[in-house]
């Protein structure tokens, strides 16, 4: 850093050598570039190896998937082969042009040898597993297909009338090449469930994709979560497990925002997979299974309905179009087709078979061309697309991948029915699916209504998850990141299963774009060790995988600072907003749809106070600036005269219905149309046409996984909390193109003033500033609000007695075999997680001390224990747990969610003071007089 700014910013010119300025200059509008990080292989002055992967076609999808084993493994030899040169070119530079950090940079060759070692164990893997060949060949193939629908439904909702050979180009098939590195260092543990990463959990590792904002980390571990599907119905039952069916991969978010725009994108891969399966069948080729590749959305119960009835009810509401929808739960969660891009019409697609229990979603092709439409699926014996939003549906028949807020996990300790998801099963019902301890149905049921009897038959237990991903892993921090390791307890051993002698637990991946302290965070969480990928070389801009490009050959993000001393906030914020929207305006009236990326204004704010505020300026005064823009004597060069209509905001108000509408909304494009008679383009909407957003207001629910290429332009309003926050919000723009975004610092604030006086070195190492991340999940205050639940989750899912409502009385004594052993999971846990006899001897001092007030209830007579007071005889129950409220939290409260961790404050209006009288009264003297 050269200089610091006081009151104003400052502007270095640097030598040759970065350490060094030959110039210091004060400026009033900073700015800084930062530079693009992509992968390499299309720019000349790439590695030839990487050149040669990507113009040979070594990296497409479909291709891969057809190769012979020999061919194979040349092809991905190649890859690792080069990066294994790549490290010895990197080892040949210390001590010349890296000096004075050999430790360091050694230690970083290590970590690289330790990946290419990984890389080639998952070529051995593939030459010596007919088993995981052929799973590859099915990821590659479902990931081929998926790419390709995606993009052809996404032209269809803009309108355009496109066909799927248009798409199907090995351009929009290929891996990058750390996508295609990432799916084989998963390869060895996922084809091998007693590989060390799975049956050592303290020593295993976790793998953690660190890659930058838009660089395509979903495609990486959707590819892995492809194989995981695939190889475990491959292999077959492994130690009594049935592996044809059951929940194969967890997928968790923590925003509900990240959940719905993550499912969509994931649907259209289990469409792919689905629709390979039923190819397969029909071949006769039985390797996939009987059983559907589904997706579920566990999710809370005011987006999704809990049960078939609600569904039901819910379906109804979205029919009648006199009643108000907004905030009502919904079982469709999609608006348009993943696999042809065509509308969902709640009211004519979505049905509801009540005597199932089932909710089936159509594609709404009215031509039914397309595979999951009415016309062509409904006599499948799954008909529709392959999803599940309905909690009871998800129970009876677990999907094969689920996605799911973090949130939903509390509801181990509260619902029994959660054990299915984890294989825990014994018997089914022939209409409904699996059953549980307490279930209503009984699973016999006599004929009615085109519904033949059934029975209820026995089932072997189902394999338990094999692969969880937790994306957006640096959102796992703070109280919720607490919450979640303690429970991350239960769900790992209840994901757990035993082969030849040997305990088996899942496969853990979590991505991130900005991390610091990754090990303690994940050793916190999962109780693993952390493994980055792809680990980082002896330059920043350069670790084989990915390169930052300079700005000369190619434009990268700009940040703007603008600070105005005097001036209120609001007063500077009509002024960006409306020079930003009638300057785009300029550049689509002279340039039509290459200015596309920056017509959509995203302004960006730390609350939702502000952001109201904004809201109302918006749509009053930049309007109005905005169309009288040139009306003026000022000449005002470059600012366009502009309509801003169409307003919308991203925030926790929008009701979960909106949302999936609002993320389509912002895909829409101004058209460009040029006018010969005033010379410009023009764009003209059609009746009834979805229209492009002009502004779209957010807070931090924009700031991670909304990926929408097309945005080019931002306003942040005053300086986020957070580094971390800062990059992901910012980095929603500029993913596809040239970045612009404006941070409007606020002078009155110290902590705005500060960093606009330091904007050009603020922003030229914002990555280095990124927060520490704090998750305590057996401090003594997390283990009073969550230890219960955990403890509730493994006695409730892994023991069928204890597993109804009524289960709650089977505890006769404090030291029965179930509770000694669910105490003992958790206890070792406390001790390697924070290898401190201290936090382990206070665990197993709470947990004894819960157990003994446990059998205490029990032993209580002349009642009936319960989890909760419900059911028939709910007059005579007492409950054992109780929801967070208003009244004192104790050793039996139970959070609802993740996020019930702080104690509520009560308030009391004590109304006997209030008066409608003044507050004031006159003064009288003694005699009478005035005074």
């Amino acid at each position: 850093e050269f200089a610091v700014g006081h009151g104003v910013a400052v502007h270095a010119v640097t030598a040759e050598d970065v350490t060094l300025a030959t110039e210091i200059a004060t400026t009033v509008m900073p700015e800084y570039e930062v530079q693009v990080t992509e992968t390499p292989g299309l720019d000349e002055s790439d590695r030839p190896a990487m050149r040669e992967m990507v113009a040979s076609g070594l990296l497409d999808m479909q291709r891969l998937a057809t190769l012979d084993v020999g061919s194979l493994v040349d092809a991905l030899s190649v890859l690792t082969n080069d990066y294994a040169e790549w490290i010895e070119e990197q080892r040949s530079r210390i001590r010349k042009d890296v000096t004075g950090y050999d430790d360091q940079a050694l230690q970083a060759l290590v970590r690289c040898q330790e990946i290419q070692a990984r890389l080639r164990d998952g070529i051995d893997a593939l030459k010596r597993d007919e088993n995981a060949l052929a799973a590859f060949r099915f990821a590659n193939q479902a990931m081929a297909i998926q790419r390709i629908r995606s993009q052809y439904a996404l032209e269809t909702r803009r309108g355009l009338n496109v066909s799927v050979d248009q798409f199907d180009v090995p351009k929009n098939r290929s891996w990058r090449p750390f996508q295609l590195a990432f799916l084989l260092l998963s390869i060895p543990s996922l084809a091998d469930p007693t590989h060390p990463d799975r049956v050592r959990p303290v020593e295993a590792y976790a793998d953690l994709l660190w890659f930058p904002t838009g660089g395509g980390k979903t495609e990486a571990y959707l590819g892995v979560a492809a194989f995981t599907m695939a190889i475990r119905r491959l292999q077959g039952d492994l130690g009594g497990y049935d592996s044809s069916r059951g929940l194969a991969v967890i997928m968790r978010y923590t925003l509900r925002l990240l959940t719905l725009q993550q499912f969509q994108r994931a649907t259209a891969l289990i469409c792919a997979m689905e629709k390979l399966r039923r190819d397969a069948h029909i071949r006769g080729d039985e390797s996939l299974g009987e059983e559907p590749f589904t997706i579920g959305l566990w999710v809370g119960n005011k987006v999704t309905p809990g049960t078939t009835e609600e569904s039901h009810y819910a379906v109804q509401d979205m029919r009648d179009t006199n009643k108000n929808k907004a905030g009502r739960t919904s079982p469709l969660q999609l608006t348009s087709c993943p696999w042809c891009g065509s509308k969902i019409d709640p009211g004519k697609d979505v049905m509801v078979d009540r005597g199932r229990g089932r909710t089936v979603v159509y594609c709404g092709d009215k031509k039914s061309s397309c595979t999951f439409s009415r016309g062509r699926s409904s006599n499948q014996p799954y008909p529709g697309i392959p999803v599940l939003t309905v909690d009871e549906e998800i129970y009876h028949r677990p999907p094969t991948m689920m996605i799911a807020t973090v949130d939903k996990f509390a509801m181990m300790a509260w619902r029994g029915q959660v054990r299915t998801l984890f294989g825990r099963v014994g018997q089914e019902c022939e209409r409904h699916g699996l059953l549980w301890q307490g279930a209503e149905c009984n699973g016999t049921h006599q004929a009615g209504k085109g519904l033949p009897a059934t029975k209820t038959k026995p089932v072997s237990p189902i394999r338990p998850p094999d692969l969880i991903i937790q994306d957006e892993f640096h959102l796992i921090s703070g109280p919720l990141g607490t919450m979640v390791g303690l429970y991350e307890s239960a769900v790992d051993e209840l994901c757990g299963w035993k082969l030849d002698g040997k305990n088996i637990k899942p496969k853990i991946v979590a991505s991130t774009a900005t991390v610091r302290k990754a090990k303690e965070q994940v050793n916190n969480v999962f109780m693993r060790q952390v493994s980055v990928f792809p680990p980082h070389g002896l330059d920043v801009e350069d670790n084989y995988f990915s390169i930052q490009r300079s700005i000369e050959d190619k434009p990268g993000r700009r940040y703007l600072g603008v600070c105005s001393p005097g001036s209120s906030r609001p007063a500077m914020l009509i002024r960006v907003y409306t020079a930003f929207l009638t300057a785009a305006q300029a550049l689509f009236d002279r340039f039509g749809e290459p200015a596309d990326p920056y017509m959509t204004m995203v302004g960006y704010f730390n609350s939702l106070r502000e952001l109201g505020g904004m809201k109302r300026l918006a749509e009053d005064d930049v309007q109005t600036r905005s169309y009288r823009v040139q009306m003026s004597m000022v000449d005002r060069p470059a600012l366009a005269q502009r309509g801003v209509n169409n307003i919308r905001e991203l925030t926790s108000r929008v009701s979960s219905q909106d949302i999936p509408k609002y993320l389509d909304n912002l895909e829409v494009r101004f058209k460009a149309e040029f006018d010969p008679a005033s010379g410009k383009f023009v764009t003209k909407w059609q009746d009834g046409e979805d229209r492009a957003i002009d502004v779209v207001l957010a807070t931090n629910m924009l700031s991670v996984g909304v990926d929408v290429n097309r945005l080019g332009l931002m306003a942040v309003n005053g300086q986020p909390k957070g580094t971390a926050e800062y990059i992901q919000a910012t980095s929603r723009v500029g993913r596809s193109f040239p970045g612009l975004v404006c941070t409007v610092l606020t002078w009155a604030r110290p902590r705005d003033l500060s960093h606009y006086e330091t904007f050009e070195h603020y922003h030229a190492t914002f990555y280095k500033h990124v927060e520490a991340q704090s998750v305590t999940p057996f401090s003594p205050r997390a283990m009073d609000r969550g230890l219960t639940g955990s403890l509730l989750s493994l006695m409730r899912l892994e023991n069928d007695e204890f597993s109804p409502n009524e289960g709650a009385g089977k505890l006769e004594k404090s030291d029965q075999s179930e509770i000694t052993e669910a105490m003992d999971v958790l206890v070792k846990r406390a001790w390697n997680v924070s290898e401190s006899t201290g936090t382990k001897d206070l665990a197993e001092q709470e947990l004894k001390e819960r157990a003994d007030e446990w059998a205490k209830e029990v032993s209580k007579g002349g009642r009936i224990l319960a989890y909760e007071k419900r059911g028939p005889d709910k007059d005579r129950t007492a409950p054992l747990i109780k929801s967070p409220g208003v009244q004192a939290w104790d050793n039996w409260t139970v959070p609802m969610s993740m996020r019930e961790v702080e104690p509520g404050v009560r308030l009391i209006m004590n109304v006997s003071r209030l008066s409608d009288e003044n507050p004031w009264k006159p003064r009288s003297t003694d005699g009478g007089e005035d005074q």
